[in-house]
């Protein structure tokens, strides 16, 4: 994997009032660093407060491919976690996986017409 070539997908939702993190940063937020040959996230990361609570995150998603949806990861994250802000990481885990989903369906539609050029560039016999 080449880091130079990875894409960052973020969401965000609203923290319930009486978190920290709410004082601190106004919403959550989680990102996505994916590596777009494989659909595979490498680097994850969420705004939580305690760097425990950030690798933990890191560690239920780095690896997961995003071509399976994010329906496990999130199954496993509401088994696991818990705590006052469990909603806005899952609405903020789903909104950075659409963000994903936009990002693929626009390089799919360059790549499509990036070959359609191509192909108007090539002589025709």
């Amino acid at each position: 994997m080449n880091k130079m070539k990875t894409v960052v997908c973020t969401g965000y939702s609203k923290l319930p009032e009486g978190m920290a993190a709410k004082t601190m940063f106004g919403v959550m937020g989680v990102g996505f660093e994916i590596d777009p040959s494989t659909d595979r996230i490498v680097n994850a990361s969420c705004t939580f407060v305690t760097n425990m609570c950030t690798d933990f995150f890191a560690t239920l998603l780095v690896g997961c491919d995003l071509n399976l949806g994010i329906e496990e990861p999130v199954r496993e994250f509401e088994r696991r976690y818990f705590g006052l802000g469990k909603k806005a990481v899952i609405a903020a885990i789903r909104d950075a996986y659409n963000q994903f989903e936009i990002y693929k369906s626009m390089s799919t539609h360059q790549s499509n017409a990036s070959q359609r050029t191509k192909k108007l560039d090539m002589p025709q016999a």
